[in-house]
Order: C-alpha cells, then sequence, then structure tokens
C-alpha cells in the first residue's frame, strides 16, 4: 500500500497496546496514542457483535463481525495532499 508504514502489514491488527502494563492502544498507521473510537453493537446478523475501532488521528479503522471476522482497513499515511490546494 503506497504511503503506509513500512511495518503496516495488511495481516496485522492496526491497533496494538503499548505502555506500562499496556493501558494505551496505539495506531500503527499514524503512531497515535489513545486516539481511538471503539463501539459495540448487536450484530445485523441476528447473533453476536458488530464491533468497531477507528484513530480519531488517521481515520484507519477495524471492524469484525460474525459472518466476517476481523477485517483491518489502514488509512494512507502521511495523508495525500488536496489537489485545490497549492
Amino acid at each position: 500500500m503506497t504511503g503506509q508504514p513500512p511495518d503496516t502489514d495488511p495481516e496485522e491488527p492496526i491497533f496494538t497496546v503499548c505502555g506500562p502494563d499496556g493501558a494505551s492502544i496505539r495506531c500503527r498507521v499514524c503512531g497515535a496514542v489513545d486516539q481511538v473510537v471503539s463501539a459495540e453493537v448487536p450484530s445485523m446478523a441476528g447473533y453476536g457483535e458488530d464491533t468497531y475501532t477507528q484513530c480519531a488521528r488517521c481515520a484507519s479503522v477495524e471492524t469484525t463481525d460474525p459472518i466476517f471476522g476481523w477485517r483491518p482497513r489502514p488509512a494512507t499515511w502521511p495523508p495525500r495532499p488536496d489537489h485545490d490546494e497549492p
């Protein structure tokens, strides 16, 4: 993936624990620490739960659900510049 840090593997989790006793969560794409938003909701499959975790800095996402399982969607980092700006 273009723009990804060399340590970002699409088959590896985007978010890892870090800090003393694993008290913090770090985004492996942009390096942000404790800047994640997570939610769990009843699954649309009718059983289990769907989860959604997103980095507030780079917008990388991990989702899980009972049908498709775990899916990472790393964002491009650093972000691409807008074409409208000089």
